[in-house]
C-alpha cells in the first residue's frame, strides 16, 4: 500500500505519517516512511510517503494507493501522485475537489484544528484497515506519550479524533 500525506507545516503532516508507519511496524509489516521537508516552516508543502508491504524494496513511488490532503496549496503538488485508481482523503482545511476520484471528506466541527491531522488518519485506518486499531493506538500513544504526560486532555482529545 502506498500513502502520500500532504499538507502545510504546522498540520501535522509528518506526525501522522510516523505514526501510521509506526503502527504498521509494530502489526509486523513492513514499513517505509520518507518524509519530504521543504520551507514548510514558511508555509511550504510538506510530503510523507509511506509504503506498507511485506517486503518495500524501493521506498518511492510514482502513484498513491491512498492520499490524504490536508490543504488546498498541496493539491497541486500531488496531482502527479494520484491515478484513477487512488483513493483520496482531504482534511478539513480542504475546500477544493481534490480529483475525481473517490473522494472522503474528512470534517469534525466538535475537534479542534490541533488534532485534525489525527481525525484523518482515524479515518484513513477505518476505510482501509491497513493497520487494525489496538497498533494505531499504540503508535500514537508511544509517539505523544511525552505530550499526553505534561497534558493528559490531549490524550482524551487525540483518541477521539483517531476513533
Amino acid at each position: 500500500m502506498k500513502i502520500l500525506f500532504a499538507g502545510e507545516g504546522g498540520q501535522g503532516v509528518q506526525l501522522a505519517a510516523e505514526i501510521l508507519a509506526h503502527a504498521a511496524f509494530l502489526e509486523g509489516k513492513g514499513a517505509s516512511l520518507i518524509p519530504n521537508f521543504g520551507v514548510e516552516q514558511r508555509g511550504g508543502v510538506s510530503l510523507a510517503f509511506i509504503i506498507i508491504d511485506r517486503d518495500v524494496s524501493y521506498p518511492k513511488f510514482e502513484k498513491a494507493d491512498i492520499l490524504a490532503v490536508f490543504c488546498d496549496r498541496a493539491i497541486k503538488r500531488v496531482q502527479r501522485y494520484i491515478d484513477r485508481s487512488t483513493i483520496i482523503f482531504s482534511g478539513p482545511a480542504v475546500t477544493s475537489k481534490v480529483s475525481e476520484n473517490q473522494e472522503f471528506r474528512v470534517e469534525d466541527k466538535d475537534l479542534p484544528v490541533k488534532v485534525w491531522n489525527i481525525l484523518v488518519l482515524g479515518k484513513i485506518v477505518k476505510q482501509t484497515k491497513i493497520v487494525n486499531k489496538k497498533q494505531i493506538i499504540t503508535a500514537l500513544e508511544e509517539k505523544l506519550a511525552e505530550k499526553f504526560n505534561k497534558d493528559p486532555s490531549l490524550k482524551e482529545l487525540n483518541l477521539k479524533a483517531l476513533l
